[in-house]
């Protein structure tokens, strides 16, 4: 099976001579998205399907730069506001665009800058309007459907039969041995599944959108994970997770309105965020300021981050905006005690104790699919803001109830961790330009009394160099249920933290970015038993000898604390962790259908006085995208090699459209996989993607339930997509 698998990719490949762009200028989205990747790190399966589908809907709808507030210019994702506030500041002072050849006069828009956006923003010298007949927008708007299935396809232990000895079935469906004294009729029971994991070894997803322009969008999607059943057992109803959204846009006064599955997002994400956030500490030195975006269909496939219900915005004024949301759904938890009381009338209630949330999403066993939806999830909240062309002021209010009451496992560094069963964020947040200069920041209240805040400043100190700043103070006793602000840590709470970065562009063919982020945590963290402090900074420079060639450098060093891996008695004492990075990477296109990537990286990691960790990634990619032609290729081959798994590196990896991966390489191996993608009639695109990570000197890959026995795990991915 696994050699005609791989026989089947390559031949699929070797078959294929040219390849077509497709509709959306990868590449670009490609450069984003894995800027915006640095940051998640061990989230290998972080879903980005949002950040393509703003860059897709902005493609085939341009954003008006003569009419575009910083609002949406901010949710382009490809602008920093130290350009935004000079495109405002132009068009105050010059009038409107009549070309997009005129961002070259602005600070800050070198060419490259105005290459990256001049697929998704347009110049109209009067505004759209937004008014459409019905029947206008059935005709106009565009469908799109997305079938794909992914599979591994070495078996994994979770999907093998778990015997003893003797042939007989002695583990329950989580993989439990069960005692000699099981009665006959559990075992006859599992004699009927013997398989760990419920389901077959496929992931199957199906999505359906129709969108007209930014104003109308309407679809659902689903998902079966790899180990759940489909259509039978537990799932009966075929897939393991329905979503589905309404989503109207500019309607009248209504600024938007969504019905089902939606996001929220306001402010720098401290009161209320849902969702991922794309500005942290990266490369791009000036991408610090979260740009909320407010309301937005839900179109990802994460289980439990997101809002089921209703929601509007509202322009009550000239300068106002309002806005409701409400959510209600079931989220996953690990319960641990249900039992039983009565409330201050006497009536019986049900109590229920979780200690903690579970979002991964996967119901592949009996004990998973019992935290499957355990806890009830009710939000509500409400969003004030003041919008003028070049300053914005918002406040916020949101409140979070559960069904069930949160009691964390007691630990010394979890104590003032948010327990209990309900929760109120309140904050305001504001938004300044002025000339080359923008001011922005947060100030958050949590029920308990904790606070939060962050402020920071952009400015331009010169056409060729440009600053970012930015100051945050956590409270350890902050609880934001909902907060996804610039942090060190995973939450925004226990952390100080100043950050400072610097844009430098002397000309076309060069540029430096460069950062120093310096925290402290004044509370206890996860295996650091004390308080403590540390220091980040990255220093990259590109060189663009011509329009074909881009190579960078770049090295980067983390200084934190962390107890000592050594034994000893009592509280362990912290130590020194240190990583340092260093990358080569070069991009070139050879032709005009072939472009070759090849990087080099390595890493040092030191915890203490424990031994030095090296690791090393060697990849080449090539990309295969002629302009006419039903076929495009992809592959890449790599060599890596790493001490152990802190010594990791983590690559980008092209995969099937709307699809994104960001593996660790650890061990010693070689990872491989080509992708070929097929156009046989207009509008209907056909992805076969086969990759494998082969390692030496290792007999198991994985542990648990996806242990695979051998040295080598593979992938298969089929996708089909059909516009009409």
């Amino acid at each position: 099976m696994k050699r005609s698998l791989a026989s089947i990719g390559v031949i699929a490949l070797a078959a294929c001579a040219q390849a077509q762009v497709d509709n959306v200028s990868r590449d670009l989205i490609e450069q984003r998205i894995e800027a915006a990747a640095e940051q998640l790190g061990g989230d290998a399966d972080v879903d980005l399907t949002s950040l393509f589908q703003v860059l897709t809907d902005h493609y085939n709808d341009p954003i008006d730069l003569n009419n575009a507030t910083a609002q949406d210019l901010g949710s382009l994702m490809l602008l920093n506001d130290v350009q935004i506030s000079s495109l405002l500041s132009h068009l105050r002072r010059n009038g409107k665009l009549l070309s997009t050849y005129e961002l070259q006069a602005i600070n800050g828009w070198d060419a490259n800058t105005i290459n990256l956006v001049r697929p998704f923003v347009t110049v109209r010298e009067n505004p759209l309007g937004t008014r459409a007949s019905l029947k206008e927008i059935l005709k106009q708007g565009g469908h799109e459907l997305t079938l794909r299935s992914t599979m591994n396809v070495e078996e994994r232990k979770g999907f093998m039969d778990r015997k003893n000895p003797f042939g007989l079935d002695y583990y329950d469906p989580d993989g439990e041995p069960l005692p000699d004294f099981a009665n006959g009729a559990v075992r006859d029971s599992l004699r009927a599944n013997s398989k760990v994991y419920l389901g077959s070894p496929y992931r199957i997803y199906t999505r359906y959108r129709f969108r007209y322009r930014q104003n109308v969008s309407f679809g659902f999607t689903a998902e079966k994970d790899e180990g759940e059943e489909f259509f039978k057992g537990s799932q009966a109803n075929g897939y393991d997770f329905y979503s589905a959204h309404l989503f109207l846009r500019n309607v009248g006064r209504l600024k938007a309105v969504a019905l089902g599955d939606f996001s929220a997002q306001f402010g720098q994400g401290l009161t209320f965020w849902n969702g991922l956030a794309f500005s942290s500490k990266s490369s791009l030195t000036l991408n610090v300021k979260r740009n909320g975006g407010g309301l937005a269909p839900y179109t990802s496939v994460n289980e439990n981050l997101y809002m089921r219900g209703a929601a509007a915005s509202f322009a009550i004024a000239k300068h106002w905006e309002l806005t409701g949301f409400y959510s209600n759904k079931k989220i996953d938890g690990n319960i641990t005690s249900i039992g039983s009381g009565t409330d201050t009338l006497g009536t019986n209630i049900e109590d229920i104790v979780f200690s903690s949330f579970q979002e991964d999403g996967f119901h592949r066993t009996t004990n998973e699919l019992r935290k499957k939806g355990s806890i009830g999830e009710q939000i509500m909240g409400g969003h004030m803001r003041y919008v003028a062309r070049t300053f914005s002021m918002g406040a916020t209010a949101a409140h979070v109830q559960y069904d069930a009451t949160l009691m964390r496992n007691p630990q010394t560094y979890n104590q003032f961790d948010f327990q209990g069963s309900e929760n109120t964020t309140a904050g305001v947040d504001w938004n300044l330009m002025y000339r080359n200069l923008t001011w922005f920041g947060e100030a958050a209240l949590s029920a308990n009394g904790g606070t939060a805040m962050n402020a920071g400043l952009l400015v331009a100190l010169d056409k060729r160099v440009s600053m970012s700043m930015l100051y945050r103070d956590y409270g350890r006793d902050y609880h934001g249920l909902y907060s996804v602000a610039f942090a060190e840590g995973t939450n925004p709470w226990n952390e100080r933290g100043f950050f400072t970065g610097i844009e430098i562009r002397p000309d076309r063919k060069w540029q430096m970015n460069a950062y120093v982020d310096q925290f402290r945590f004044p509370w206890l963290r996860y295996l650091t038993d004390a308080p403590s402090s540390g220091f980040d900074w990255l220093a990259q420079v590109n060189w663009r000898p011509s329009k074909k060639v881009e190579i960078y450098l770049r090295a980067r060093h983390q200084d934190k604390a962390k107890n000592t891996s050594v034994d000893v008695a009592g509280i362990d004492p912290l130590v020194r962790a240190e990583q340092t990075n260093y990358r080569v990477n070069v991009s070139a296109k050879v032709s005009n259908s072939v472009s070759l990537r090849t990087r080099v990286e390595t890493v040092d990691y030191q915890r203490g006085s424990a031994a030095l960790q090296h690791g090393f990634l060697l990849y080449q990619d090539v990309v295969h995208r002629p302009m006419k032609s039903p076929v495009e290729l992809t592959a890449r081959f790599a060599l890596f090699e790493s001490g152990s798994y802190d010594a990791r590196v983590y690559a980008y990896e092209n995969d099937l459209i709307g699809v994104f991966s960001i593996p660790a390489y650890y061990g010693r191996g070689v990872r491989w996989y080509g992708m070929a993608r097929i156009t046989p009639l207009r509008r209907v695109d056909v992805w076969l993607r086969y990759g494998a990570w082969i390692y030496r000197g290792q007999t198991v890959i994985s542990s648990g339930l996806q242990e695979v026995p051998g040295n080598v795990r593979s992938d298969v991915k089929l996708q089909l997509r059909w516009q009409f």
